[in-house]
């Protein structure tokens, strides 16, 4: 990021890295090329130094009134027609569960914020609105359904990759602990609308060790009213069985500082249980010995604890309505089988540059890769698939992935690891500056 250089209106040079070490030469500039820029022509707009067949690729300057504060944001829709290293590349839809959905569901705004329609209601009482079970028709691409609404596991992949969690770089190593991806999650959250408010408005991270975000929290619960709707976003410790029928989860930092009790309802544990067996598996395990982590997002009902006489006078009492996990390597990246964690780790081992496409809420006959390479001589990227199964389903459905496969890059064109019957990771394509491929 350090080194990007972006172009101003009338030529003049301007940094990135500005925005962190000289803030006020960052708004001082982009205030004074704002109007400048709007009424510029599309190639004398701001721009960074990407081409798409031969023309600029234009930036907005945007004003956000909420901040007072002046930003850089790609135009809808041409975030993949950046290069893959520039920050203001973004994944191809197409590429990905997002193709699940029909058209609205995740709109694109001017300003690079996106607005989304979400499955439950972010009201301060009553239960989560019902999922629209409407039939529709068949996309024009493998994959039979799509979906009209997005589910809280949408929200969390979305979250995921506009934070930038997904995608993989060398220069990432060290830098991703859990305060750290929390933080961006929530950065992500003030880019995100639904039911014409941010999400940052009901989202709060649970992270160890951030006294800002356990005051948030608080402060949220005071703002929203007695009772309220709102999401924390975490790793998830433990779900262990509690009074009654009902169990206890607990998020890492949730017992330090942020004063919070966390109950889940039998109902909804089991259908987690159900739908996200790999994190279920993962949580089974000691901690010691678990070689992922869980990602949760939880749309959960809270309030103080007002009693007079009660210890616990103060706290937040919160009930999971509904939730996602997802389950993510030690560097975040998303996983969604073993297999695919070992191809992750060994990725990121190999120093190479990569994004984990995310599922959302497709099916699973919606084909897309399990991982593009993104540092080999293929700009578009090079297609990775893990094939992790051998019953009959599974065999016919992977078939359909070769062709798809094949048609679409060509035979030889895609890497894949059959881990059933092969032991090993084969080798990967090799990186640009590591030979000729």
């Amino acid at each position: 990021m350090s080194d990007t250089i972006i172009i101003l209106p009338g030529g003049e040079r301007f940094r990135l890295e500005w925005r962190q070490s000289d803030p006020e030469r960052w708004e001082r500039r982009l205030k004074a090329k704002y109007d400048e820029s709007r009424k510029a022509a599309r190639a004398d707009k701001a721009r960074c130094l990407c081409r798409h067949r031969g023309a600029v690729l234009p930036l907005q300057i945007r004003y956000r009134a909420d901040s007072d504060s002046y930003h850089l944001a790609v135009w809808p829709n041409e975030g993949p027609l950046h290069e893959k290293t520039c920050p203001f590349y973004k994944p191809d839809p197409g590429k990905s569960g997002r193709a699940g959905y029909v058209s609205g569901v995740i709109r694109e705004e001017e300003d690079g914020d996106v607005s989304v329609t979400l499955s439950i209601g972010l009201r301060r009482k009553g239960p989560p609105q019902p999922v629209d079970e409407t039939p529709l028709p068949a996309p024009d691409r493998p994959g039979r359904t799509r979906q009209r609404r997005m589910s809280p596991l949408g929200l969390l992949n979305l979250l995921w990759e506009r934070a930038g969690l997904a995608e993989w770089k060398p220069q990432f190593a060290g830098h991703r602990t859990m305060p750290a991806a929390l933080g961006r999650v929530a950065s992500a959250g003030t880019r995100i609308r639904t039911q014409k408010r941010p999400l940052s408005d009901l989202l709060c991270p649970v992270a160890p060790d951030h006294e800002g975000f356990a005051r948030r929290l608080h402060a949220i619960v005071r703002a929203e009213g007695k009772e309220n709707h709102l999401f924390l976003a975490g790793f998830v410790d433990a779900i262990e069985q509690g009074r009654g029928n009902d169990f206890t989860l607990t998020l890492t930092g949730q017992r330090n500082g942020y004063r919070c009790f966390l109950t889940l309802p039998a109902a909804e544990r089991n259908s987690l249980a159900r739908s996200h067996r790999l994190a279920a598996a993962t949580l089974a395990l000691p901690e010691a010995e678990r070689q992922a982590r869980v990602a949760a997002l939880l749309y959960v009902t809270a309030q103080h604890i007002t009693k007079p006489d009660s210890r616990w006078k103060g706290w937040i009492q919160a009930e999971v309505r509904t939730a996602a996990l997802m389950t993510v390597s030690p560097e975040m990246i998303p996983v969604e089988s073993s297999y695919e964690l070992a191809v992750a780790e060994a990725l990121v081992a190999a120093d190479r540059t990569f994004e984990k496409p995310l599922r959302f809420d497709a099916g699973e006959d919606l084909v897309f890769p399990d991982f593009i390479l993104q540092d080999t001589v293929r700009s578009a990227g090079y297609p990775m698939e893990v094939f992790g199964r051998t019953d009959e389903a599974y065999m016919a459905r992977r078939a359909e992935k070769e062709d798809y496969y094949n048609t679409t890059f060509g035979a030889g064109g895609w890497w894949s690891w059959d881990a059933i019957t092969r032991t090993g990771i084969p080798a990967f394509p090799p990186a640009r500056n590591r030979g000729t491929p």
